[in-house]
Formats: structure tokens, C-alpha cells, sequence
């Protein structure tokens, strides 16, 4: 007898087989026991949910020899003819290589017959949303008024390409993805069934490989037989997927929690060398991350991570090197440079641009010291007066210093809170957003707890016109700040506290601080219309206002 593989070996043949899909077992064999059958139904879902197996268990429970029941025998004779698919009643089409109008045409002259051997005619109609316009239109009139003892069962994957006329005719049934540690669960009574040696955690790794799909399960399992015997080793099957170990990606996320850049570099220099695939490995980096938000942040989060013991004891070792603020700020950056690598020529650049930006230090609040004792502190000391001397040119040795030493003295200034130079001298709305910013950021986080953890990174510094200038210590901050939603929610929450129309633009300190002082030296002038704005855009060091004088 040739091989079959382990997905049609362990098809469901009963209703009690099919897993994850009680909602529409237990509606379909409520129906059959009350005699209020459907003449049509459509069952919506991802791949491998069990879609085809209920219109297949379904149609012997219609055609059981021990009459209408609930649970078919899958013994008798027709239950077997249907299970093999043998049964000239029960027709299974597959709408993706039949999905012309003369088919339809032809199977509408095949339901005026009446069945042959069996009680009822049932039309399996798989990927039903592949047929043409025509072939729905002409299918209409049979879908809403079929003969007697004809069921259709309509299976698709995208439900939304379904015309509304077709949906309107149906009783649907939405199937979901099933869990991994239901995967992982049926994937061990599998093995053992089979006698395999398979572990725990290698069963969670083929569940969470397969995404909600048993049958993408079974087939990784039947590949890891082929790959690794009987006995089917961890490390190969780590290999064989392409997928790094637990241990590299917890390793991974502690050097990008403690800021090493160089180690993070060289891990992954390691892993393009080992072959893996960028685009894979961000995904399971996200995927790890996000495990360690909620191992941080839940209060019982066993029961929501689906890793093994210990992969979740290995995971909360690096909980130590992040913030959950920090955590928010990297999922976005990760979610969005995921979403580019999906174009991206040379991926590999855009995963470590990516990584290397997110390893600043953290600035969490807790980090930050408190305002009573900066306030005093600014109190005790004599306010000093600093002299700025302009300058023609900046060596390029002296940009790197003069950066960190702006760097270090914002974050001074952002702890210790305005000096009496800046309550004297800068615009009182500017004074309003410092004072009020812990408000404006409990504004934004009723947006969500992302974006109020981007702008958590973040200080006003400067008010040019309408234009906030609000300057960030690292880079990689900044540039997650500049997104379209991020900027949106700040000016929203602006406009709500202050009453503020006001345009935000982030940037560095040191970026910002260049900008502030070239505006301050000289006579203050109000700037000609479209200038602000042209700033906005492509920054203020890269604009220059230049007068032109007749000859």
C-alpha cells in the first residue's frame, strides 16, 4: 500500500476529532438532531482550520446507515464510500480549476437528479471565492431554490471576494486558527502514536511554525520524520525550519537591551553566515519580544506565552536590560522595518539599521530624577550666564564631542526644569507645554501606550512660529517619533490642553540645538510665509533664507 502522508492519515473523521471548532460542531449537530438542516452553507477560514474534513463528516452524518445522527458511525458502508471518496452522492469540486460558467451550468444539471444510493446529494465546493462573476450569477437561482435532498457546502479562504448575494443565501460558519498549545498537544499524541520521540518544546516550535494550521503541522512533522528518524532531535529540527535557537534570540534581545551595538553586529554577522533569512529571523525577534512585554508587564503570564518552561526561564533573564516603554518603542520600530523588508533590496542593511537603533539607553520615567529635588537643587546654585561666541567652521574632530556634551547637558536641563534665562527669555506657550508635558503625554496615552512611550523619550525644546521643536537623545527614537501617526497624536493633545494649533517636529538635541542657535544669533526677524513649513519638512539646518539684490 503506498504512503500516506500524516495529514490524510489523521484527517478528523467524526465530529469529536475536529479540534478547536466546537462553535460549529456543536451548531451543525444541533441542527441534524432537531431536523432544521440548511440548504446551503458556507465555511470561512484560514488554511487548515478543518473547513473540508466538517463538510466531509457532515455529509456521512446526512448519509449514516443507522439514519440522521448527530455523530456518524464512520462504519458502515456509505460513511466509507464517503471517506474515500467513492460515493457517487457526495461531489467534491475544487472551484479553483473549475470556475467557468459551463461548469456551474453543468452541475446545475446535476442537481435536478435525484441521489443514487444515498439520502442526500451533498456538493463539496472548495475555494469557492475563485469563480468568475458569471459563474456566481448563474449559480444564484440553484443556491436559493435547489431540488430536495441536495446540500451544498461551500468552503473558502477569502469570504470578503464572495459576492453579497451568494453570502446572503448561506448559513455561515467562521472557523479560527487554532491555538499552539492545542497544536502542540495534538502534534505529541501524533508522535506517540506513531511511536516518535518528539519533545515539548520541539512540538511548541512546529505548532508555532505552522501558524493556526494543523495540516502545515502534520506536514512539518512528516518532513522532520523524513530529515531526522524516529527520533527527532531539537537542533535539527532548528535547522531544518531556518528558525534560530531560543537561546540566540534571548541572547539577542539582552545586547539590544544593554546597548551593544558591536555585539549585536557580530551576532548577527554569525546568523547570515549560518544562512538564515533576515525576514524570518525579525519575525521571530518580534515574536520574542513581544513575549517578554508580557512576561514583564502580566501579572500571570504562563498561561499567555506559548514557549516551555524553559524558554520562558531563559526569556526573563534579559527582563533586567528593558523597560516595558523602551519594549513598546522597539515593537513599532521592529513592526514597521518589517513591514519595508518585505521590499527591501538588501535586507540584511535595513535589519541592522534597525537593531543598532534600537540599542540607546533606556530614559525611562523611573530613570529620570524627580522634579522636587531638581527644582531645589536649581534653587541652591547661582544662576550662571554662559557667553555663545559664533563661530565660522566646527572641526570635524570637535562634532562628536560638542554632540555628547549637548547630549548630557539637555538631559540636565530636562531633570533640573527651566533656568531663570529661559523664564525670562523664551515665548510663555513654550513655558506652558514644558510645565504642562507629564499632561499632554497622559493625553496621548489614551491614544495608546505606544505612542505616549515615543513621546515619553522626548522634550520641547525650542518654539519657532507654530513649529515645536521637541529633540530626543537618540537617533533611532527620533526617527520612530517621525511617523505620521506619532506626530498627529502630539498635536492633537496640543490642541486639546493648550488650545495650540501648532506643527511638531522632532530631532536630536544636537540637530535641534545647531538649529536654535543659528536662529538666535542676530537680529530676530519674522520669517516670510511657506518657511516654517519648508523647515518642517526638510529640516531647519537645510534651509536658508537668501535676498537677492538688483544689480
Amino acid at each position: 500500500m503506498a504512503y500516506r502522508t500524516l495529514y490524510r492519515a489523521w484527517r478528523p473523521q467524526t465530529f469529536a476529532q475536529i479540534l478547536g471548532q466546537d462553535h460549529v460542531c456543536r451548531t451543525l449537530q444541533n441542527a441534524i438532531a432537531n431536523g432544521r438542516l440548511a440548504h446551503a452553507y458556507l465555511f470561512c477560514g484560514p488554511r487548515g482550520t478543518g473547513k473540508t474534513s466538517t463538510a466531509k463528516i457532515l455529509a456521512k452524518a446526512l448519509n449514516c446507515e443507522q439514519g440522521l445522527t448527530p455523530e456518524p458511525c464512520d462504519e458502515c458502508s456509505l460513511c466509507v464510500r464517503i471517506r474515500e471518496g467513492y460515493c457517487l452522492d457526495v461531489l467534491e469540486m475544487d472551484a479553483a480549476s473549475n470556475r467557468g460558467i459551463d461548469e456551474i451550468r453543468a452541475l446545475r444539471d446535476q442537481v435536478r437528479l435525484t441521489p443514487t444510493e444515498a439520502r442526500y446529494k451533498v456538493y463539496i465546493i472548495d475555494e469557492v471565492h475563485m469563480l468568475t462573476a458569471e459563474a456566481f450569477n448563474a449559480f444564484l437561482k440553484t443556491l436559493e431554490e435547489p431540488p430536495p435532498r441536495v446540500v451544498f457546502i461551500l468552503a473558502t479562504t477569502e469570504p470578503e471576494r464572495i459576492p453579497a448575494t451568494i453570502l446572503s443565501r448561506c448559513q455561515r460558519f467562521d472557523f479560527h486558527r487554532l491555538s499552539a498549545e492545542m497544536m502542540a498537544a495534538r502534534l505529541k499524541e501524533v508522535a506517540q502514536a506513531e511511536e516518535l520521540i518528539l519533545e515539548p518544546r520541539t512540538a511548541m516550535l512546529l505548532a508555532r511554525s505552522a501558524a493556526g494550521s494543523m495540516r502545515d503541522g502534520l506536514g512539518l512533522l512528516d518532513q522532520c520524520i523524513s530529515f531526522c528518524g524516529t527520533t527527532i532531535n531539537h537542533e535539527d529540527v532548528l535547522e531544518l525550519l531556518g528558525v534560530p535557537a531560543a537561546e540566540v534570540l534571548t541572547a539577542l534581545l539582552g545586547a539590544i537591551g544593554r546597548g551593544e551595538a558591536g555585539t549585536v553586529l557580530t551576532m548577527l554577522a554569525e546568523l547570515r553566515a549560518q544562512g538564515k533569512d533576515p525576514r524570518l529571523l525579525l519575525k521571530h525577534l518580534t515574536f520574542w519580544l513581544r513575549n517578554l512585554m508580557l512576561l514583564m508587564v502580566c501579572r500571570e503570564p504562563t498561561s499567555l506565552l506559548p514557549l516551555s518552561q524553559e524558554e520562558i526561564t531563559g526569556l526573563s533573564q534579559q527582563a533586567q536590560c528593558w523597560s516595558s516603554g523602551r519594549i513598546a518603542v522597539a515593537l513599532t520600530e521592529l513592526t514597521e522595518q518589517e513591514s519595508l523588508m518585505r521590499f527591501a533590496a538588501q535586507p540584511w542593511i535595513v535589519l541592522e539599521a534597525a537593531l543598532v537603533g534600537l540599542c540607546v539607553p533606556s530614559l525611562s520615567e523611573g530613570e529620570r530624577p524627580p522634579k522636587d529635588n531638581a527644582q531645589d537643587t536649581v534653587a541652591s546654585k547661582p544662576a550662571q550666564t554662559q557667553t555663545v561666541e559664533s563661530k565660522p567652521t566646527v572641526s570635524p574632530v570637535a562634532t562628536s564631542e560638542a554632540s555628547k556634551t549637548a547630549v548630557a547637558a539637555a538631559g540636565k536641563d530636562f531633570a533640573a526644569g527651566p533656568s531663570q534665562e529661559q523664564k525670562t527669555g523664551e515665548p510663555a506657550l513654550l513655558s506652558e507645554i514644558k510645565s504642562g508635558w507629564d499632561q499632554i503625554l497622559e493625553e496621548i496615552k489614551t491614544k495608546g501606550p505606544a505612542l505616549e512611550a515615543v513621546w515619553r523619550y522626548g522634550q520641547p525644546q525650542a518654539l519657532q512660529g507654530n513649529v515645536l521643536q521637541v529633540a530626543f537623545e537618540a537617533e533611532g527614537i527620533k526617527n520612530v517619533a517621525t511617523g505620521p501617526d506619532k506626530i498627529a497624536a502630539l498635536e492633537e493633545a496640543l490642541q486639546k490642553i493648550l488650545k495650540a494649533e501648532l506643527k511638531v517636529r522632532p530631532g536630536t538635541v544636537s540637530d535641534l540645538a545647531v538649529s536654535t542657535n543659528k536662529t538666535d544669533i542676530g537680529p530676530s526677524t519674522e520669517e516670510p510665509p511657506g518657511i516654517v513649513e519648508a523647515r518642517t519638512l526638510f529640516g531647519a539646518d537645510k534651509v536658508s533664507i537668501r535676498e537677492e539684490r538688483e544689480e
